[in-house]
C-alpha cells in the first residue's frame, strides 16, 4: 500500500514514513517493508504487498492510511490498532510527519560497483527471416559445391556450366566445390595433397570452410525457424572470410594473368598458379559473395537492443 499517509513507524527513533522507505528519514535506520503477499478477499489473488488494487479482478485491497507496519514483525496492522499480533505495542509510539533531513546525514544503502549492465534484445519476428535465409543458404550451397557431373550423372545444367566454367574449368569439365573437396579427401588419403598445386589446396580449403559455414548456418536458421528468434550479434566472420576470399581469388586470379620474371616474386606467384591445363572460373567469385552477403544480412536482421538495465 503504497500511499503519503501510509505509516512504517522506525523502531530506533519512532518517526513516522512512507510505506516503500527502506530506511528512516529522520536517524537513518534500517526498516522493515511487508514481505507476506496481500491476497484479494474477492478472488484470492496474492498481489504485491505494495498493491493498491487487485491485479486479477481490480479489487481495492486496502486504503493506505488505514494501515501501519510493526517494526518488529514487519506485517500490516490496522492503523487504529494499538498492539500488534506478535504483541508489539504502538502506544509508546509517536507518530509524527516525516522530517526532512539532510542526504549526507542519512545512511543510504550502498551500491556495489562491481554491477554490471543487463542488454536486453527484442528477438521477436526472426522466423521469416530463418526461412528466407536457410531457402537462400541452400541456393548458395547448390550453386558453389554441387559438381557438374557425379558418376556420370549430370547434376547441373550445361549452359550454366559453360556459362560461369565452376570455380576453375579445364577442357573436359568445369570444376565445382564437390570436386574440390573429393580432390582434398582423396589427396591426405593418398599422401599426394600437393600434387596438384598450392592453389588447388588453398580453393579446396576456402571450399571446405565454406560447405562448413553452411552446415552450422542450416542448423541455426532450423532452430530459428522453430524458436522464431533473431540473433543477437552481427557476423562478423562473414566479414573475416569474405574479405580473405577475395584476396585468394584476387591473387590466383592475378598470377595466373600476368607473366612475373625470376626472383622472389616468381616463388609467391608459383604457389597461386593453376596445375596446367586449369583457368579460373567465375563461380569462385560466388563464395565471397556468398560470406559479404550474409554478413549484410546479420545487419539488417539482428535483434534489436532496447535498453540496458
Amino acid at each position: 500500500m503504497n500511499s503519503a499517509n501510509s505509516y512504517n513507524i522506525c523502531p530506533r527513533c519512532g518517526n513516522s514514513n512512507s510505506l516503500s522507505a527502506k530506511y528512516c528519514s529522520r536517524c537513518g535506520g534500517q526498516l522493515k517493508v511487508p514481505e507476506e503477499p496481500v491476497v484479494c478477499h474477492k478472488c484470492h489473488t496474492h498481489n504485491s504487498p505494495m498493491a493498491n488494487y487487485c491485479r486479477n479482478c481490480g479489487t481495492e485491497l486496502k486504503v493506505g492510511w488505514e494501515t501501519k507496519i510493526c517494526p518488529k514483525c514487519g506485517k500490516e496492522v490496522d492503523a487504529h490498532d494499538n498492539v500488534c499480533a506478535c504483541g508489539y505495542s504502538f502506544v509508546t509510539l509517536q507518530q509524527t510527519a516525516p522530517a526532512k533531513v539532510p542526504v549526507s546525514s542519512a545512511k543510504l544503502p550502498e551500491v556495489s560497483k562491481n554491477t554490471k549492465s543487463k542488454k536486453i534484445y527484442n528477438t521477436k519476428g526472426g522466423r521469416g527471416w530463418a526461412i528466407a535465409s536457410l531457402i537462400l543458404m541452400l541456393l548458395f550451397a547448390y550453386y558453389l559445391l554441387c559438381p557438374a557431373v557425379l558418376n556420370g550423372t549430370p547434376l547441373r545444367l550445361t549452359a550454366l556450366n559453360n556459362l560461369d566454367k565452376g570455380i576453375t574449368s579445364s577442357a573436359e569439365s568445369a570444376l565445382y566445390g564437390g570436386n574440390y573437396i573429393g580432390m582434398l579427401v582423396s589427396g591426405i588419403i593418398n599422401g599426394g595433397l600437393l600434387s596438384n598445386g598450392i592453389s588447388s589446396v588453398m580453393i579446396a580449403a576456402l571450399v571446405v570452410i565454406t560447405a562448413v559455414t553452411m552446415v552450422v548456418q542450416l542448423i541455426e536458421y532450423i532452430v530459428r525457424s522453430v524458436n522464431g528468434k533473431r540473433p543477437k550479434h552481427i557476423g562478423w566472420f562473414y566479414l573475416i572470410v569474405g574479405i580473405l576470399s577475395v584476396v585468394v581469388a584476387g591473387l590466383i586470379l592475378l598470377f595466373n594473368t600476368i607473366s612475373v620474371g625470376e626472383g622472389f616474386l616468381q616463388t609467391i606467384a608459383s604457389a597461386f598458379l593453376l596445375p596446367e591445363g586449369f583457368t579460373l572460373g567465375y563461380a569462385i567469385w560466388g563464395i565471397p559473395v556468398y560470406y559479404l552477403f550474409f554478413f549484410l544480412l546479420s545487419l539488417g536482421f539482428r535483434a534489436k537492443k532496447l535498453k540496458e538495465k
